[in-house]
């Protein structure tokens, strides 16, 4: 693909310099090659041809601003004028700020590195229409296109980086609070932004390359470390939040902004002791309560009696299907007469026809796992346990720290407590297993455990000094979500901001449903347009945009009219 959408865009840059086609016409032509790719191959491939044409236009905008740049000072004295000018600015504003943190310590000041694309635009781009400076001469239709674009990229970057992004909910971990297909809008103002610790990447890609197995998005040659401006609000107990996964180990060592984003309910705030029995969650010795808007699950089996012979396993999947229950179908695995063994799949086809593919045979046990709320399991047990037995069943889990043998489960889990930045923690040989991941992995320090004596940066010590605060993270669907159980605190560092708004909710189980009208479901029309945080049920603003958006069209016809 790669060479395919090099290829395309060597035509397509020959055809508009030289033969004068229209931007507009070289788009219609990637189309149809898209679409003769579709029928040729795959979606999948459509989609990398696509990124692939991207990638390779930001690299030739790059390339051509950076030749023209250079051909423009060789030629003229008043560009190599505004260079010396532009960059001497540049460089005293960049020693200024350094000096500044350096002796306030008043790193949140980092933040102003960014604001060097101010010199630049006054020197050089102007997209800001700057008082005094003379006007920008006249470009041509494809420059002013290419100008358009160009400003529209950094001007959504910079929207993403410093105020809302938005973010999709890909696994359920959070379900009912937060559904899969639910497309999000995250503020990054509400807690302050976090200033990017890794300028140099790709726009709009957060860890690789779309299409590439694990080719990087970003360079790790600069490292600007932890900045965060001033944000409007704390993070309270309860809140739901979107922060880099800090146990991810896709490529090793890898820039704490570049990781994985996840959401989860920050159920314990820095310097809380938390603890979980019998499912029940305790925050410094006091249960906290559920509000209407918090819907717990957990896993329960549904195992077939002597008595489901009446009652079919097909009909049973399809009504859990209807009922948008999550669920997972048990299979036994059956290759050249031979029983393999049995898994759980999640219903729909799609997974089943993946396995038969391979050369599998799968064969129904008649076992169902489902995630429920405690009302959705009374309806759903009252409905069939006259041919099916319902039992709650936890999947053993490696939980945090993994380094210390304890008898804790999913739901008798800890007492923990939850750092604060500035607290002093004793260094024991039992508390290390809790701490030694902030010390060694979060705060950089070198950490040596030499005969049950700790030398942390080569210092004999038994107490730490905290530099960050810490959080403690769990999913609503408590029996199936990887959350701070398994992989321990999260550090302030890696939260990226908090879910304030559900602008669109997909339904992707709707396709599995029977009926036209089951199907047309795929948009969750109550949850458009909806308020994440607050009180009571949440509310859908759907109604309130449409009549916005027909004000917004009509008050300028009725005002033209009027005069």
């Amino acid at each position: 693909m790669l060479l395919i959408a090099f290829i395309t865009f060597i035509t397509l840059y020959y055809l508009i310099l030289f033969k004068k086609v229209q931007v507009q016409h070289s788009i219609m032509l990637i189309g149809v090659i898209s679409l003769l790719i579709q029928i040729a191959t795959s979606f999948q491939n459509v989609k990398r041809y696509i990124i692939y044409i991207i990638i390779i236009y930001l690299i030739s905008i790059f390339i051509k601003l950076g030749l023209k740049f250079i051909f423009n000072i060789f030629k003229s004295i008043d560009h190599r004028r505004k260079f010396v000018t532009c960059f001497s600015y540049i460089v005293l504003y960049i020693i200024s700020i350094l000096l500044i943190v350096q002796t306030t310590n008043f790193t949140f000041l980092n933040w102003g590195y960014f604001c060097i694309f101010f010199i630049l635009d006054y020197y050089y781009f102007r997209f800001i229409n700057w008082p005094n400076k003379t006007p920008k001469s006249k470009l041509s239709t494809n420059d002013e296109w290419e100008e358009s674009i160009t400003f529209a990229i950094i001007a959504a970057t910079l929207i993403h980086i410093f105020f809302i992004q938005p973010f999709t909910i890909p696994t359920s971990s959070m379900e009912k609070s937060m559904l899969v297909g639910d497309f999000l809008l995250v503020s990054k103002i509400h807690y302050g932004a976090n200033i990017p610790n890794t300028p140099l990447a790709f726009p709009f890609m957060h860890q690789k390359i779309p299409g590439t197995d694990s080719t990087p998005s970003y360079s790790k040659l600069i490292q600007l470390g932890y900045n965060r401006l001033p944000g409007f609000q704390k993070i309270t107990n309860n809140d739901i939040v979107v922060f880099n996964f800090p146990a991810d180990s896709l490529q090793l060592k890898m820039p704490f902004d570049k990781k994985m984003n996840y959401v989860k309910r920050c159920v314990g705030i820095a310097g809380d002791s938390i603890e979980i029995i019998d499912k029940e969650i305790f925050i410094n010795n006091k249960q906290i309560a559920n509000s209407e808007r918090i819907e717990t699950q957990f896993n329960y089996i549904i195992k077939p009696t002597g008595k489901s012979a009446r009652y079919s396993f097909k009909k049973l999947a399809q009504e859990l299907i209807e009922d948008d229950i999550e669920t997972y179908t048990e299979y036994n695995f059956i290759q050249n007469g031979r029983l393999l063994g049995s898994q759980y799949l999640k219903n729909g086809n799609r997974e089943k026809r993946k396995w038969e593919k391979k050369g599998y045979r799968l064969k129904y046990t008649g076992n169902f796992a489902v995630f429920l709320t405690e009302k959705e399991k009374i309806k759903l047990e009252k409905r069939i346990n006259k041919w099916f037995s319902f039992n709650e069943e936890i999947t053993p889990k490696n939980l945090f720290p993994k380094s210390l043998n304890k008898d804790w489960t999913i739901d008798n889990y800890g007492p923990i407590y939850i750092p604060k930045k500035n607290d002093t923690l004793q260094i024991d040989s039992n508390s290390i297993h809790f701490y030694k991941q902030i010390i060694k992995e979060y705060e950089n320090n070198n950490l040596l455990i030499k005969e049950n004596e700790f030398y942390i940066n080569g210092e004999k010590t038994n107490e730490y000094i905290v530099k960050m605060n810490y959080y403690w993270m769990m999913g609503d669907n408590r029996h199936n979500s990887e959350d701070s159980r398994i992989w321990g605190f999260v550090p302030e560092n890696h939260i990226v901001g908090k879910p304030i708004f559900t602008w669109l909710s997909l339904n992707y189980n709707a396709l599995n449903k029977r009926g036209i009208q089951s199907k047309l479901e795929l948009i969750r029309w109550k949850k458009l347009f909806t308020t994440i945080h607050g009180d009571g049920l949440p509310r859908s603003y759907f109604i309130h945009f449409l009549v916005f958006l027909l004000l917004v069209n009509l008050a300028p016809r009725l005002l033209k009219k009027k005069q």
